[in-house]
């Protein structure tokens, strides 16, 4: 008799859980969502994006905007010489004393007297060099062009 109610229990058990698998298939089935109604949500979700960027950069332009006329009253007033050379000076002197600077090192670490305690250069410290020695050139570059557009536009010696 155990058996049978065992047997019982067990064919009703497997009834069960297919119906509990069928029932969770139409579920499945019955909550797919059609392509094309999810077609058209992109394609809203795209517009949507799209009109989001273009309000976003005309706050942006106009932010820049405000802040390029803000600042082109501070370029009138600093433009004038009694500020501009100064600048032009210390750059140009800065640049040209980094540049000295590293070529001092770098002779003194090849002169013959330094070959017992030379060490290898890492790769930090030469991406440093070379990062001085481009922007101390470029500021002597944009200096000279400053000078010479200067006398270009404003017809001044410096």
């Amino acid at each position: 008799m155990a058996r049978r109610s065992d047997a019982a229990e067990l064919i009703q058990t497997e009834t069960l859980q297919r119906e509990a698998l069928q029932a969770s298939g139409d579920l499945e089935r019955n909550n797919q969502i059609p392509i094309k109604r999810s077609l058209g949500t992109f394609i809203l979700a795209v517009v949507e994006a799209v009109c989001l960027f273009a309000v976003a950069t005309a706050g942006a332009g106009i932010a820049l905007g405000s802040g390029a006329a803000a600042v082109a009253g501070w370029a009138i007033f600093l433009h004038r010489d009694i500020f501009r050379i100064p600048a032009l000076l210390l750059a140009s002197a800065g640049s040209a004393f980094n540049l000295y600077l590293i070529w001092t090192a770098h002779r003194l670490r090849n002169a013959p007297a330094a070959a017992w305690r030379k060490r290898p250069i890492t790769s930090r410290e030469r991406s440093r060099i070379v990062l001085v020695v481009a922007l101390s050139i470029l500021a002597l570059i944009i200096c000279g062009a400053e000078i010479y557009f200067h006398r270009l536009v404003h017809h001044s010696i410096i």
